[in-house]
């Protein structure tokens, strides 16, 4: 079968008006109990200390319900031995063979009325079966038990043997889930179902097993992923132990939606251990289908439309009955598959299941087109598969990461829906799933393609490897590392970090001691890592999404070192003639050492009302990524510079740095060499230059300076220079001339002198 992973959920129900009174009808059932053998019964729609026993048949009779309701009535039934007889048990069928439905002389039952017509009531009947004391009485009164596989053993002690004169030996169905001693001790193996019997002669008697493992369960498996425990079938709820279909819906429409779509089917697929398989089904109210829907959550029952974002699937995190913990995150989910529509859908043909692991928020599964980036940011890893009409066929679906990551509890949220569009498919549709696992297969690391620098030195290509564990951490790996050591270059080995904890922002951090190891890297015949011992970590990263930066501080004895991996950036580190300029990069960069003498590097942390700005010096050498600066040199140059690239905003005090041709705002500050005078000048409207890529520009917020300079003796020389506003000459009729001295008719950049006043362009 060609099974193909397509979109994300179209789960979903479909809400109708079905709730019209022109459309309602009645619904009819009713129960019969009927005694075998010398005993008397009694049915009743009320429970009662007094039941007025009959010989042979009673019978209850339900008439309430609406057409959309399909109600579920609940019956009381009563059984009495006459003298001398003792009561077997209720049996569903007239020879009152196999196993007791109840060995319980006062039984509640539950039948859920489909038929419309009150001369054909929808009927169950009911046979309790009497026999006479001194008769042969041999059968379980707890024919369907369950035993936790961490107990080693289990022994149903409710079998009743008496006027036996045959020896009782015991038999398994599946000795592959448990095995059973002459005694009728049962030896449990695996997570399964299967039929004890014992036997005595012609007489024979039996229970179902169910093991379960709690441990397993809600942890690194999905609770009752094999559909055996049907325990929580109510009259209200017949969906398998630990999921929930339409009868536990939420929502404003909730009452309307609710119907049983979900029943236990006896077998299941090929080779299975377990006696079950869930069966979900899809109906039609007025012409309307409603899909068959069930989840590990909770159905949100909120508007009419099938495909409405108020219509939806959740984890509520607060119900332990409507969410399943997961303490590691699996590689893939295998389960089998049968679906059987009720006739050809070339439009709509598909079954569909969606898989989502999150971290600790009520996370909804949406119809197409309804999700947001919020509910987005808690998924952790999904699992998606559409299919169409199929037998009984095993597939496994991988998860694929999206990114985000937490440092907390983690849930698992599973849909299975009998159609992948919202409100599509026909009434009848079946899907049938059994034996659903959580795969776990060792995690292969991740070789990315990054780049190294080694105290801020050029980077220089090398692959890394991440490998991102189940229980949501992940081993950092720098391999074949290697350093200069005072002119002599040392292969040091694997720097490998293991089980960081990553938080939802792609954050990490590690300290403390690591051994490294020896590398792979060829003609390596000598490692120093391995004979230092322990060595003393700090780490600190971030990977998400396509962003990948790692800090390191290794202290190995007498060569500490600080290592950046992460990907290259590039910018250009320029001072022109009038020897001084701005700068400001997304990494880390170091003065080179002939610079650093005569080089001053300064942030601008004030500026007064005199035009006079407060410079920072950086005395380090060191510029750290994101940080513009001042520049000033007693001669020009240009170089390239790299270095690892690091998230961040470039500001620090009054400057901001670009990382690409920008604009300068209105308002700001750019610096120029106006006449032999350096300073900031302010931007006006209409004159904004471009500040180029790795450059800066100032902002001083509520000053009326025109001009900032580095020094007082400029600003004091330099006080009639102002600048041009909105583009234009604010003087009228005014003679113009340049600053050599000629009359010139318009204006272009520069300083210019107006009715003998220098006046900034």
């Amino acid at each position: 079968m060609n099974c193909k992973i397509t979109r994300l959920l179209s789960l979903f129900m479909v809400m109708f008006a079905m709730s019209l009174p022109t459309l309602a009808s009645n619904h009819y059932s009713k129960v019969v109990a009927t005694a075998v053998g010398e005993g008397k019964v009694y049915a009743s729609k009320s429970q009662t200390d007094s039941p007025a026993y009959t010989d042979g048949s009673s019978e209850a009779t339900t008439e309430n319900g609406r057409a959309y309701d399909a109600p579920t009535n609940t019956y009381y039934l009563y059984a009495q031995a006459n003298e001398g007889n003792v009561f077997v048990g209720w049996y569903e069928d007239a020879e009152c063979s196999g196993a007791a439905a109840s060995t319980e002389a006062n039984y509640t039952v539950s039948i859920t009325a489909e038929s419309t017509d009150k001369n054909s009531p929808t009927t169950k009947t009911f046979y309790a079966k009497f026999v006479s004391a001194s008769a042969p009485i041999f059968g379980y009164s707890e024919t369907r038990v369950y035993a936790n596989i961490s107990e080693g053993t289990y022994k149903n002690e409710t079998l009743t043997a008496s006027n036996i004169s045959d020896a009782i030996t015991y038999a398994s169905s599946n000795e592959n889930v448990a095995t059973v001693a002459a005694d009728g001790t049962v030896t449990l193996i695996k997570n399964g179902s299967c039929y004890i019997t014992a036997k005595a002669g012609e007489l024979e008697a039996s229970y179902t097993l169910t093991v379960i493992d709690d441990v397993a369960a809600g942890v690194t498996q999905i609770g009752n992923g094999d559909f055996e425990d049907w325990r929580g079938v109510t009259s209200s709820n017949h969906a398998p132990d630990n999921w929930n279909s339409f009868e536990t819906a939420e929502g404003s429409l909730a009452s309307l939606s609710s119907a049983q779509q979900v029943q236990m089917v006896e077998g299941g697929r090929p080779g299975s251990d377990g006696l079950y398989c869930v069966d979900i089904w899809s109906r039609s109210v007025v012409g309307v289908v409603a899909q068959g829907n069930l989840t590990t959550g909770c159905i949100n029952a909120g508007a009419i439309s099938a495909s409405d974002k108020n219509n939806y699937n959740y984890s509520n995190i607060l119900d332990p009955k409507k969410s399943e913990m997961i303490s590691k995150i699996p590689t893939a989910i295998k389960l089998w598959v049968k679906f059987v529509p009720a006739a050809v859908n070339e439009a709509h043909p598909n079954a569909h299941i969606a898989v989502t692991v999150h971290d600790a928020h009520n996370y909804i599964t949406y119809s197409s087109g309804n999700d947001n980036e919020e509910n987005q940011s808690y998924a952790i890893a999904n699992a998606l598969y559409d299919f169409p009409a199929c037998d009984w066929t095993e597939v496994t679906i991988p998860f694929e990461r999206t990114g985000n990551y937490t440092d907390g509890q983690m849930y698992i949220l599973v849909n299975l829906a009998t159609n992948a569009d919202p409100g599509q498919g026909q009434a009848g549709d079946h899907l049938y799933i059994d034996d659903i696992e959580l795969v776990y297969e060792a995690a292969e690391p991740v070789v990315y393609d990054k780049y190294v620098s080694v105290g801020h030195d050029v980077p220089v290509a090398a692959p890394i490897e991440v490998t991102f564990n189940d229980d949501n951490t992940i081993d950092f790996s720098l391999k074949n590392f290697g350093l200069d050591l005072g002119g002599t270059y040392a292969n040091v080995g694997n720097v490998t970090v293991p089980g960081l904890g990553i938080n939802n922002q792609g954050s990490f951090a590690f300290e403390g001691d690591i051994q490294i190891t020896a590398g792979d890297k060829e003609g390596v015949e000598m490692w120093l890592g391995p004979t230092l011992g322990d060595i003393p970590v700090v780490l600190n990263g971030t990977i998400k999404g396509e962003y990948f930066y790692v800090h390191l501080d290794i202290n190995i004895p007498g060569a500490p070192v600080e290592v950046e991996v992460g990907d290259l950036a590039e910018a250009t580190f320029k001072v022109g003639d009038a020897l001084i300029g701005t700068f400001c990069a997304p990494f880390t960069v170091a003065i080179p050492a002939e610079y650093q003498s005569y080089a001053t590097i300064s942030t601008v942390t004030d500026a007064g009302e005199d035009g006079v700005l407060t410079l920072e010096s950086i005395e380090t050498g060191i510029i750290p990524a994101h940080t513009p600066v001042v520049v000033q040199i007693p001669m020009a140059f240009e170089m390239p510079a790299s270095g690892i690239y690091v998230k961040g905003t470039p500001t620090a005090g009054l400057l901001t740095g670009v990382y690409e041709d920008t604009p300068a705002p209105v308002g700001s500050y750019v610096l120029q060499n106006n006449a032999d005078v350096v300073g900031f000048y302010q931007v006006a409207q209409g004159q904004q230059p471009t500040v180029k890529a790795n450059r800066c520009y100032l902002t001083v917020p509520n000053t009326n300076v025109k001009v900032f300079y580095f020094n007082a003796e400029d600003a004091e020389e330099a006080t009639g220079i102002n600048a041009i506003e909105n583009g234009e000459l604010t003087i009228d009729n005014a003679a113009i001339y340049n600053m050599a001295g000629q009359k010139v008719n318009k204006t272009l950049k520069g300083i210019y002198i107006i009715n003998g006043k220098k006046v900034l362009k």
